[in-house]
């Protein structure tokens, strides 16, 4: 029983007797109002108010399931006599103090008015229910009147048939995820081209054009096929045609290859890039004709593909090209420049279906378990194009405005489905509110990545923003069972269209859209190789970041020029210098050939910072002039001294070389590990200052070999996987030593080594911040070297980032711990 003195949130449930015979017969009211009370009090419930005709009960504010419950057996039993009018509102009841329980408050005052106003067989819900507001509960339209006062009272009517948000949202997984093809058989048969032909598929957004690739490939049944589409790491060079060989192995054997295009297949499958004449007489090796049966080539939102794939495309279409292919582009799209040699025999356009094959769609889509008029209703407000119809039917069913009646789909009354045309974002929108913050956090990360990506990058990014319930293994079951998304295959997950990408990118709002674009381009750099930095770059550039995006789409240019992507490198180059005009490119010939790399100056500014840390002697301070950019800046640059790095003298490259081949033949080091490694060592930091990597590499398996210096080793091997343009995994080196660092002068080490990788990969924020937290854990430890590294790195960090003031006091306090250093 309820406390007597106690104020509590609660749920009224009231009922008034029809008007008639029941509700003026005394023995009538009494026995119904009895078998009721009884079945509130078996459902936790408690009367709270009663009179001539009407009576209450009330429920403890977190049973809302146990008074809905209650209320719709209720409903059901009157179905086959006089049906009650009933009213629920929610909110404080003040127990009366007497025998029988009764309370009263304005939720007992609100649920009396609107049952009062109900319709025999209604039930009608205050708009401040919780469950109404969170949209937990499915209402089916408004209902209003006036109450014995004079007042207006307005109810929502509770759908009786569906109640619970959850079911309708279950009756989407009822659809038909892929139905038989409709409508489209002359579009069909007119793309069956010739070979060494190609067809033009013009098709709007959620008219059914990738659906029609899908078709075309399983009639046609080709021995081998490429489907070449936007998806993850679409602005990669090289990365839609990468991904289509990929998805092409996992359905069927490869071909055999000569050893030269297998070995070229392998550079392009682990993203290192292979020039566009290589990859295009790979395309023609893997599509070649096997047994008189010929390979499909479709490119899917041609548009939207990287160009270097696009350049391939063009390359491999003509013949002897023995193959067919279909390139889709949008209605109004013009075809990319790249393609216009590509022998078109074939165009089709696709639009709207004719108003029968429509509605044949929506009973497809619903397996044929649809009435006829609701078949014809929702085809038309999917304004006949086959998403919108298939999304308009899954947002009728969320609403409940579509329901299923036994095995059959109906419109819940006779309003539903006569509201106007939509195209499919709109439904998209409207159904994506009924989303769990997980699930919409997972569907956005999927989007960001190419609306097809593999499970753990679309963890890292999403899990960022919504925590660990946007985990792919939590909700992709949902997903993909309400037409969401689907698998691809094994660990991958793909959004069901690019339009529903589109959708969901475009519900967030400026700030938060900038904060995933933010949080994509972190877990993206960390996880791409060179060419993939392209990825990062644009998520930077929206995210305005454009310094960051510049130094990434210029180290992706840099990647494409030495995998021979010419113009690719010549468009990154452009995008970098757009983004920041002071950027550092590499520079291309006519030709597209390499003449500058940007990187080599920066790998010196990582070695003189790295020698200070050493264990080699001290450097001698000065008071340096603060560069304009970290590009400019140069071993002369830092006032390395002759006992530092510059101590070691300007040998050229064959000569560390030799130097190292030379320690084979000398037995004082061959003989004790010890002397082997220090000499080692500065041969390592003379070797990164002279961006002699393969010395580098020789010198850093000896060291492990010595077993000394294994933190020196670690931190060295990262800034070679920086020299050589991989960033991701050198970065997630350097954070590991911060990690595992087990002393202070360690751990003071490994946190500048992380502050120098990231500033060489453009990220000056984050290296600022940490340079900062070196100098300080330096400070702790009282480790004077280390304080004057990163006081000097210091000085260069705020001058490349244009604030000479700054660069010019720690330029004075690094002076300051090398004086204290050598006194």
């Amino acid at each position: 029983m309820r406390d007597d003195a106690r104020v509590a949130e609660r749920i009224v449930v009231s009922f008034h007797e029809p008007t008639g015979s029941l509700a003026s017969s005394g023995s009538g009211y009494l026995e119904r109002s009895a078998s009721i009370r009884k079945r509130a009090e078996a459902h936790g419930g408690a009367l709270c108010a009663w009179s001539g005709g009407a009576y209450s009960f009330d429920f403890a504010a977190e049973a809302l399931d146990e008074a809905l419950g209650f209320t719709l057996e209720q409903v059901a039993e009157a179905q086959d006599g006089e049906p009650l009018r009933i009213g629920i509102a929610q909110g404080e009841m003040q127990a009366l103090g007497t025998p029988g329980g009764l309370a009263w408050g304005k939720a007992l005052l609100r649920a009396e008015r609107l049952a009062a106003i109900a319709r025999p067989g209604d039930v009608l819900l205050d708009p401040d229910v919780a469950a109404v507001q969170s949209g937990d509960l499915v209402t089916a339209g408004l209902r209003r009147g006036r109450a014995a006062d004079g007042s207006i009272v307005r109810g929502l009517r509770l759908d009786i048939y569906a109640p619970l948000r959850g079911d309708t949202l279950a009756n989407v997984h009822k659809l038909v995820a892929a139905p038989e093809l409709v409508g489209r058989e002359e579009e069909l048969r007119k793309l069956s081209v010739p070979l060494g032909c190609a067809g033009l598929l013009r098709a709007a957004p959620g008219a059914g054009g990738t659906r029609l690739l899908q078709e075309l490939a399983h009639r046609l049944a080709p021995p081998r096929s490429l489907r070449i589409a936007p998806t993850f790491l679409p602005r990669e060079p090289l990365g839609a045609l990468r991904n289509a060989f990929a998805r092409s192995l996992a359905r069927e054997a490869p071909p055999e290859l000569p050893e030269a295009l297998a070995a070229a297949l392998d550079k392009l499958l682990s993203g290192e890039g292979i020039n566009v004449q290589r990859a295009a007489e790979l395309v023609d090796a893997w599509l070649a004709p096997v047994d008189g049966r010929s390979g499909l080539l479709t490119v899917d939102d041609a548009t939207s593909i990287d160009l270097a794939t696009l350049e391939v495309v063009s390359q491999a279409i003509p013949p002897p090209g023995f193959f067919r292919s279909v390139v889709r582009i949008d209605v109004e799209e013009a075809l990319p420049e790249v393609l216009s040699s590509i022998p078109v025999v074939a165009e089709v356009t696709l639009g709207p279906l004719p108003k029968e094959a429509a509605v044949e769609l929506a009973r497809a889509f619903c397996g044929g378990a649809i009435t006829q008029e609701a078949a014809s209703l929702w085809a038309r407000r999917g304004q006949g194009m086959p998403l919108g119809i298939r999304e308009a039917l899954a947002e009728g069913l969320s609403t409940g405005e579509l329901r299923w009646a036994g095995d059959m789909a109906e419109p819940r009354d006779r309003t539903s489905g006569r509201g106007a045309p939509l195209p499919a974002h709109e439904w998209i929108a409207r159904r994506a509110t009924w989303l769990e913050p997980g699930e919409r956090a997972a569907l956005v990360g999927v989007a960001l990545l190419g609306a097809d990506a593999p499970n753990e990058i679309v963890d890292a990014v999403s899990t960022l923003m919504a925590g660990a319930g946007a985990r792919v293994a939590v909700v992709e079951d949902a997903l993909c069972g309400a037409g969401w998304a689907y698998r691809p295959e094994e660990g991958w997950l793909a959004i069901a269209s690019r339009t529903t990408a589109r959708a969901l990118i475009g519900l967030l709002d400026d700030g938060t859209r900038e904060l995933w674009h933010r949080m994509a381009g972190r877990v993206l750099e960390q996880n791409v190789g060179p060419l993939g930095l392209a990825e990062p770059a644009y998520h930077a550039a929206v995210a305005g970041e454009r310094a960051s995006a510049a130094v990434l789409a210029a180290e992706a240019a840099l990647a494409a020029a030495g995998a021979g992507l010419r113009r690719m490198a010549a468009a990154l180059i452009d995008e970098a210098r757009s983004l920041d005009p002071d950027v550092q490119v590499p520079e291309l010939s006519d030709e597209g050939e390499l003449l500058v790399d940007p990187r080599a100056e920066e790998i010196s500014i990582a070695s003189m910072i790295e020698a200070a840390m050493g264990e080699g002697g001290p450097m001698r301070a000065s008071d340096p002039h603060p560069p304009s950019s970290l590009g400019s800046l140069s071993p002369d640059s830092l006032g390395a001294g002759g006992e530092g790095v510059a101590g070691f003298g300007p040998p050229g490259k064959a000569s560390v070389a030799e130097a190292v081949e030379a320690l084979g033949e000398d037995p004082e080091a061959v003989e004790d590990p010890v002397v082997m490694a220090e000499r080692l060592s500065k041969l390592l930091r003379q070797a990164l200052v002279e961006g002699d990597i393969e010395t580098l590499d020789d010198i850093l398996v000896r060291l492990r070999v010595t077993g000394e210096h294994d933190a020196l080793v670690e931190r060295m091997s990262a800034f070679v996987l920086l020299a050589r343009g991989e960033p991701g995994e050198g970065l997630r080196k350097l954070k590991e030593a911060v990690a595992a660092s087990s002393s202070p002068r360690a751990h003071t080490r490994a946190l500048l080594s992380y502050g120098i990788a990231l500033a060489s990969a453009g990220d000056m924020d984050r290296a600022l911040l940490e340079t900062l937290t070196a100098l300080a854990r330096a400070r702790e430890a009282s480790d004077r070297r280390a304080e004057q590294a990163s006081a000097r790195f210091l000085a260069y960090l705020s001058a490349a980032m244009g604030q000479p003031q700054a660069a010019s006091v720690w330029a004075k306090v690094a002076q300051t711990s090398g004086e204290a250093l050598g006194g």
